[in-house]
């Protein structure tokens, strides 16, 4: 880290081999008293202070643990929901997952839809809804299917919301 850092700039025209013009064609001037400009910068005298420190001093450990995040009350929060919940099966939080999404997608087809003024439309957007459900299943179901190759297992600890190794 430098302590100091100096440059000048100092504009010659004798060096210049073109004088670059205005859009009026007139050429631009220097004027004499502004031929030089420097900047310094300078180590401040007060050391700065590490804030945020890394989750058990490993900074190659992943985390997105925050104040907020690890107050007790969002941790319990945050274990409640489907995808970290810990005994729900994966397909069972798939379904839950979906359903509470699902009621998201009716409500766009009854209003926007091609049949949005008619007395059908919240059969119709139920139907639509209901059918692009299904296609997204079959599309996650067959990406679910579909078998990686496995590597070698971490050995990364397995670390709880706040930090704690489980």
């Amino acid at each position: 880290m430098a302590s100091q850092l100096k440059s000048s700039f100092a504009s010659s025209l004798a060096r210049r081999l073109v004088i670059p013009t205005a859009i009026s064609g007139a050429p631009f001037r220097v004027s004499p008293g502004k031929r030089s400009f420097t900047v310094k910068a300078i180590q401040s005298e007060k050391p700065t202070y590490q804030v945020i420190q890394p989750i058990n001093g490993d900074p190659f450990i992943g985390s997105l643990e925050t104040p907020i995040t690890s107050s007790p009350l969002i941790a319990w929060y945050l274990s409640n929901l489907p995808a970290y919940r810990t005994a729900v099966s994966p397909l069972l939080r798939g379904i839950e997952v979906g359903l509470a999404h699902g009621f998201l997608l009716v409500g766009p087809f009854v209003k926007a839809g091609p049949l949005r003024n008619t007395e059908y439309a919240g059969a119709a957007g139920s139907l639509a809804a209901g059918g692009l459900v299904v296609i997204l299943s079959i599309c996650l179901t067959m990406y679910g299917v579909a078998s990686f190759t496995e590597g070698e297992p971490s050995t990364a600890p397995g670390l709880t919301l706040t930090g704690r190794k489980k």
